[in-house]
This record gives C-alpha cells, sequence and structure tokens, in this order.
C-alpha cells in the first residue's frame, strides 16, 4: 500500500494568464503558494485471492471489471494514461470540498499519476507528471482551464510560475526574507463562499478575453517587484487590481454573495482582496494587517479556512 498526497493552492497574482491561447502569445506569469490542505490518495495491487476487479473508492463506491468501466473521467482516464493493466485498489480523501477554486481536480491528478509512479517502481520526474496531467485534464478530457494548477502540487512555498510562449515553465520561490514570509502568511484570510462550480462552463468562459488577461499579466509582473520590496500593503492593493481585471473577463465570474464578502472585507480595512479560482464559488482571499484579520475571522468564523504555507509539494507519506 502506497499513500500519497498533493497540496491545494491559492494563486495571488496571474490567474486565468495561464490559458493556451493567451500564453502562446503572451507567455504568462503568475505568484501564488501551495497550501496544508491536501488530496490524499492510496493504492496497491489487488490481492490474487479477492476478486480479479478494480476497485475505487472516493465519493463513490466503484468495482469494476477492467479500467474502461470506471464512471469517473479523471481517474478512469489517468489510470488509462498510465497504463495500469492489473488488478489495483484505490482510495481517496480531501481536506477541502471540491470545485471549491483551489486547484484541487489538478492536484488529485497530479497525486495520483505520482503514485501510479510510485507503485510501478518508475522515475519520479516532476515535469514529466506535471505534463501527464496537463495531457490528461486539458487533452483527452477536453476540459477547459490553464496549465497553473497541475505544476503548482510541486512549488515549495510562496513561489512564482512562468510559462513561454512555447508552453515551457518553470517554479522560483519568491525573493523574500524569513521573516516576510511569515508576516505574509500571517496576512492572509481565506474565506469559503459555500458554493461549489459543477461544471466549466466558467473555466470555457475566460478562453476568449484578452484585455483584461493582459492587465493581469501586467499586474502580476509589477508584484513581483513590490515582493522584492516586502511591500505587504502594496501587495494587497495589487491583489484587487488584478481581481477588478479578472471579474472583467466573464459575466459567471461575479456574483452578488461573492460581492458582498469582498465589499465587506475592502470596507473594513483589507488591504485587497479576490475570488480564488475560475470564479463563481469557492474562496475570498483577503490581505490585511493583524487588526483588521481579527476583525474579519470575528465575523466569517464559521467560514474561515486556518491554513498555512506548504514547503513539502506532492509527496508520499506512507509506502
Amino acid at each position: 500500500m502506497i499513500i500519497v498526497k498533493a497540496p491545494f493552492r491559492v494563486s495571488l497574482f496571474g490567474g486565468s494568464t495561464d490559458y493556451k491561447g493567451f500564453y502562446e502569445q503572451y507567455g504568462s506569469f503568475m505568484i501564488g503558494t501551495p497550501i496544508d490542505k491536501y488530496c490524499y490518495i492510496s493504492m496497491r495491487y489487488r490481492p490474487e485471492i479477492l476478486s480479479r476487479q478494480y476497485l475505487c473508492t472516493y465519493s463513490k463506491y466503484e468495482l469494476v471489471d477492467s479500467v474502461d468501466k470506471f464512471k469517473n473521467p479523471l481517474i478512469r482516464e489517468t489510470l488509462k494514461y498510465h497504463n495500469i493493466d492489473k488488478p489495483i485498489e484505490m482510495s481517496s480523501t480531501s481536506d477541502i470540498p471540491s470545485r471549491t477554486g483551489l486547484g484541487g481536480s489538478s492536484a488529485y491528478c497530479v497525486a495520483l499519476s505520482y503514485l501510479i509512479k510510485k507503485l510501478k517502481e518508475e522515475n519520479i520526474n516532476s515535469k514529466e507528471i506535471i505534463n501527464a496531467a496537463i495531457t490528461i485534464e486539458r487533452e483527452i478530457l477536453k476540459e477547459s482551464g490553464g496549465i497553473q494548477d497541475q505544476i503548482w502540487p510541486f512549488a515549495k512555498g510562496f513561489s512564482s510560475i512562468e510559462i513561454k510562449k512555447d508552453g515551457m515553465y518553470n517554479i522560483k520561490p519568491l525573493p523574500i526574507t524569513e521573516e516576510f514570509e511569515q508576516v505574509l502568511q500571517d496576512s492572509m484570510v481565506l474565506i469559503y463562499t459555500e458554493e461549489q462550480r459543477d461544471n466549466n462552463i466558467i473555466a470555457k468562459s475566460h478562453e476568449d478575453d484578452i484585455n483584461n488577461k493582459y492587465q493581469i499579466l501586467e499586474t502580476a509582473k509589477r508584484a513581483y517587484k513590490l515582493f522584492e520590496y516586502e511591500d505587504l500593503k502594496g501587495i494587497g492593493e495589487l491583489v484587487y487590481e488584478g481581481w477588478l481585471s479578472k471579474e472583467k473577463i466573464s459575466p459567471y465570474i461575479l456574483n452578488g454573495k461573492i460581492k458582498v464578502i469582498i465589499d465587506d472585507v475592502m470596507d473594513m480595512g483589507a488591504y485587497g482582496a479576490k475570488l480564488l479560482g475560475s470564479g463563481g464559488c469557492g474562496f475570498v482571499l483577503a490581505i490585511c494587517d493583524p487588526i483588521v484579520k481579527k476583525k474579519i475571522i470575528e465575523k466569517y468564523k464559521e467560514s474561515v479556512l486556518d491554513f498555512k504555507i506548504d514547503k513539502t509539494g506532492v509527496t508520499t507519506i506512507y509506502e
């Protein structure tokens, strides 16, 4: 039995510029961090004394005669992509709800690809796993979206991701001190809107916009300088500026509840706020000083997600 975990992420800058149609023209630049909320997957080859079937438990239970029979498309196509041809048992769980804008489905695909490599005793190569997850989600399943979420599980703390026009990418740690890293982490609040996205209509609606994405890209590049200066207030203000560009990409991104929360935390004195993910649901991120953070937590205490920065990335926790 092997168990792995992969972290979810918080994207601060550059979201939506990681769509292929955009980065092939202008490149992409993002800033964010993985967090200590994970998806967990376990797997083993099924003992021969048991039935020669494939067993998978997640929010549902599936026992099938072949990989092709799995109804969950992400699980089915990931197992097929990695040529699983012997009966396996796998189980998965998560620290947060699915479809809430923290990159969960891609973290799951990365974790499962990583796990299969471990099970088959193959060499672990991060770019091979990232590229596999991108291929499975964007080409085989034809799900709309960018490619940052497949990359973030291999970052270690606050980082930048640059995607070149040819699709090549690299991850770099942000040039900040340990002291400012702690200040930045302490300034962040995640508020759950208690809504989930049921389809990829919102993600697909991002595909055709160019002008607002270009503004988001430029904002991300400006923000990088503020990390070098360790300017927390300026970073927060640019988070909000980037959000104002993002909400214009599609009418599906913003709804009444999200607007109320963002406007409220800004009125309370937050430096900046934004909705994470492609829109319509999930978590609102606020950047603020300790006094404002305390006020936000007191008001939204039932919906605040306590988290820390992850520095381990996707990893094996048992084998």
